[in-house]
């Protein structure tokens, strides 16, 4: 008999409102977890119940407890209930693979969505057996819950040890998750359940000793007679309702799964079929089965107990019967993972591997490594190499690295296929090992167009620390022109990459145009769609660093079309990171911000890994902009790049942090060894941000001999706005102000009043707002250092309009330089010694002769001085000499 839900008052309360909320618009994710009978399936039962009440339809889906589970099982459960769900798990293999996966979840969550105009319930159960990829769209889905009807209930056991472990917290983070644990019920509960059952109270207490309150436990003593004199095993417990005469069909359905599927029972089973419906009913009129809303187990305690009662040689036969039937029409995974439990090796091989390949095709990545490692039961080349692409796609990079090796050594005929698992990541252990393989595998024979991309891997690894950007280039223009030879256009984008990749320095602007168009076209080929993303980012870029906005403007929108266009969540991350660069550039920093907090939830969305530092990097510059970093986030800050001390930028955002927190110690010991760098640099990716980074800092610290050293080697360049090719996080507008800094830091007054005029122009042109008042207050502080007194106005009226602009975009740093700036050219005078003390007796009202007598000077002296002094402070009359020389003191 059937438990009535007793002592979940407050639990069933919760949920109503969460259904009422879901259905006004206002979206739940509510998971229910408590131990294996504890009710969790019948308070979602409850909320069935409850949605019919308001004619809110309900889908539900969920995890078995099965190894060779096909990935988003619970979903496509949940299609049978939502018919468009089935078309929204489609994928689209071209648009690679964090963005079709990406893509994918996206359309399912517009399926369920819509699905949802009047309302919705999502019930997901056992989320403790789910696969990894169902999980991440269930995260996913929960970030996009509010402003809908869904009412998404998922139900869980203990999460340790299980892939739900690594995604509950980020599930709970969400703003529209509720979770609820189910204890066991009290002992008046049980009594009242008993009293509602017609049965006696009194039972209730022992009933709470002996089950800790667990439903199901509590319902299994009580359907065996109430014997309480002892606590026989659950196992006992459960065989003891099996009808003897289902017995041998029943143990087949645990072989099989929690759910029974009638026709694939029938076939395993070997029971006439005429007998199986039979059967299966008096199994449900023993407990053992329920019927609705599909015939299977009550629990998988109950499926566990019947499947541990079968003989070894029994399970392993039922194991053979069931892969041989399911081998026919089946998925992949279930057929190996029989194959597995009926102690077949070669067909479990066999069919890891077709399982392997499908949970590639369906972006399932994590299960996809799963496979393969099933299919790797015993050492070899092949499967290593299957299970190294598995884990690459997964991003279990330092696993698929160590496989990759293995796979070349048990067979060096797949050493350049090893070569080229792991690629386009900048990770300095990883380029090393490739690196590696590819200098292997180029000492045997190789196709033309396997060399090109070979050589295209080992161009891009030879920019490291160390290396020589020079043979890069060289290489990676050997690379590209052996590509274009081959024709094959998987080589061609290796080698377009690699090119663009060693040329990102501002000197080669002209030739990363080049490539980037020609990527546009190669994008316009069915077999390299990709490659119109990367040309039109490297044209962004390229705009940037000539500042032509227009331009940029434009390249995004073609991004942004591209990622609208394929549901490329890749495409949106660069479009979106490159807007924020863009905000910050004409001085829309608070939009730049919320950008950039877009930029990292798009990243963290499709494990892009370097999401992180690139947020971070945009956000020091954004501090560095202001002046000011609050001491905590510094800290924070701090603790981040200690962690990622082998990337060169990195580290040279320490001492600029410390700085920035007023620790100039710290700062200036941290900074020492980067002083030797700037004419030890090679012209390479980075170069250009090296040296901007060094020199600011020495401008910070007042390293006048850093400054110096970085003058030399950055003021030759052409004038143009500081990005070069890799990747514009940030932009700080025209470089001529940073060598008007670097100038006026290392006593070049004249130089530094030009480049900082020129900065003006330039920054003025592209309405780079913060930048051209930047230029304003150096080229200020640059004529007072000139101290020619006629500069005093220009001094006092650049001051002024860059202080007013550090107002307006909230700069406290420069604006107090600013302020302090205008305070010294106030106070300054124009006049030299001898008409200082001419002013000084015209203010004593005193005549040109009476201050020729004082002063010891001829009347025609005194006119000469009067004269000069009206015409430097722009006055006529010797009342308005007066009235200065008042103010001035």
């Amino acid at each position: 008999m059937d438990l009535p839900i007793v002592g979940r008052a407050d639990e069933l309360a919760q949920l109503r409102a969460a259904l009422l909320a879901a259905s006004a618009g206002s979206g739940r994710l509510v998971l229910v977890s408590g131990d294996a009978g504890i009710g969790k399936t019948r308070l979602a039962s409850a909320v069935a119940d409850m949605a019919a009440e308001y004619d809110v339809p309900v889908a539900r889906g969920y995890a078995v407890d099965d190894p060779g589970m096909p990935p988003l099982w619970p979903w496509r459960r949940l299609a049978r209930d939502v018919p468009s769900l089935g078309e929204a798990l489609a994928v689209d293999a071209a648009l690679g693979s964090a963005s079709a996966r990406f893509a994918m979840f996206t359309d399912v969550t517009d399926a369920l969505a819509d699905a949802a105009k009047a309302g919705l319930v999502v019930v997901l159960e056992d989320l403790h057996w789910a696969d990894r990829t169902s999980l991440r769209l269930l995260t996913h889905l929960a970030g996009e819950l509010a402003g809908t009807k869904l009412l998404v209930l998922g139900t869980f056991r203990d999460a340790d040890g299980t892939p739900l472990a690594e995604h509950l917290p980020d599930l709970l983070r969400a703003n529209t998750t509720k979770s609820m644990r189910l204890a066991g019920l009290s002992t008046q509960d049980i009594a009242q359940w008993l009293r509602l059952a017609a049965m006696d109270a009194d039972m209730a207490e022992q009933l709470e000793a002996k089950t800790n309150g667990n439903p199901l436990y509590v319902r299994m003593l009580v359907d065996c007679g109430h014997d309480l004199s002892g606590h026989p095993e659950l196992r006992r417990l459960v065989l003891a309702r099996v009808p003897e005469q289902a017995k041998e069909l029943l143990g087949a359905a645990s072989v099989l799964g929690e759910e029974i599927d009638l026709p694939l029972l029938t076939k395993v089973s070997g029971v006439r079929e005429e007998c199986v419906g039979e059967l299966l009913d008096a199994a449900v009129r023993a407990g053992i089965l329920r019927a609705l809303p599909s015939i299977s187990f009550v629990h998988a305690l109950v499926r566990d107990a019947l499947y541990e009662q079968l003989a070894p040689s029994q399970r392993m036969a039922l194991h053979q019967r069931a892969a041989e039937v399911l081998s026919e029409t089946g998925p992949p995974g279930p057929v190996a993972n029989h194959w597995r439990l009926a102690g077949d090796i070669e067909k479990t091989v066999h069919w890891a591997r077709k399982a392997a390949a499908s949970a590639i095709e369906e972006l399932a990545y994590d299960e996809a490594v799963e496979f393969a490692r099933l299919a790797l039961q015993f050492p070899d080349a092949r499967l290593t190499l299957e299970l190294a692409k598995a884990e690459y796609l997964a991003g279990n990079i330092n696993a698929s690295l160590e496989h990759c090796e293995q796979a070349a050594r048990l067979d060096p005929d797949l050493v350049a296929e090893a070569a080229l698992v792991n690629t386009g990541l900048g990770d300095l252990t990883t380029i090393s090992t490739v690196d590696r393989l590819c200098a292997q595998a180029l000492r045997r024979e190789q196709p033309d167009a396997i060399r090109a991309r070979l050589l295209a891997q080992r161009a891009i690894a030879m920019v490291g620390p160390g290396t020589s950007p020079g043979l890069a280039r060289e290489l990676s223009a050997q690379a590209l022109a052996l590509a274009e030879a081959s024709g094959d256009p998987d080589a061609l984008m290796d080698g377009l990459h690699a090119r663009h990749f060693t040329l990102c320095a501002p000197q080669f602007l002209a030739e990363r145009r080049k490539i980037a168009r020609r990527a546009c076209d190669l994008g316009e080929t069915p077999e390299q769609p990709l490659a119109a993303l990367w040309g039109h980012v490297w044209l962004v870029d390229a705009a940037f660093q000539s500042g032509d906005l227009d331009e940029v403007e434009r390249e995004i929108r073609q991004i942004e079309r591209f990622a609208a266009t394929r549901q490329h969540a890749l495409a949106w991350w660069h479009a979106t990171r490159l807007r924020a660069t863009h905000a910050a550039l004409i001085g829309d920093i608070e939009r730049g911000q919320e950008l950039n907090e877009a930029t990292r939830k798009i990243a963290t969305r499709i494990d892009i890994h370097a999401e992180g530092g690139l947020y971070y990097a945009y956000r020091h510059q954004i501090a560095l902009l202001r002046g000011v970093l609050d001491k905590d986030e510094g800290q924070m800050m701090l603790r981040i790049l200690a962690e990622i001390r082998d990337v060169l930028l990195a580290r040279l955002c320490i001492p600029m942090t410390y700085a920035l927190i007023g620790d100039l110690a710290s700062a200036r010991a941290t900074f020492e060894e980067f002083r030797h760098l700037p004419a030890k640099l090679q012209i390479a990716p980075q170069w250009s941000a090296a040296l901007q980074m060094i020199g600011g800092a020495a401008i910070m610290l007042d390293d006048t001999e850093t400054a110096d050293a970085v003058y030399h080697v950055f003021s030759p360049l052409e004038p143009d706005y500081m990005t070069d090719g890799g990747g514009a996080v940030f932009c700080a507008g025209a470089s001529p102000r940073l060598v008007g800094e670097l100038a006026l830091a290392t006593g070049r007054i004249a130089e530094a009043i030009d480049q900082f005029r020129l900065g003006i122009e330039m920054n003025g042109r592209i309405g780079a707002r913060p930048f051209l008042a930047l230029s304003k207050l150096g080229l200020a502080q640059a004529l007072l250092r000139r101290g020619e007194h006629g500069d005093v106005p220009e001094v006092r009226k650049l001051a002024a309009e860059a202080a007013a602009e550090f107002r307006r975009l909230d700069m406290p740093k420069p604006l107090a330089t600013a302020d302090a700036l205008l305070r010294e050219a106030g106070n300054a005078s124009p006049l030299s010694r001898r008409e200082s003390e001419v002013a000084e007796l015209i203010g004593q009202a005193l005549s040109n002769k009476q201050i020729a007598e004082r002063l010891v000077l001829s009347e025609r002296t005194v006119e000469s001085h009067v004269r000069s002094i009206l015409n430097k402070l722009g006055y006529t009359t010797r009342t308005e000499i007066a009235t200065w020389n008042l103010r001035s003191q």
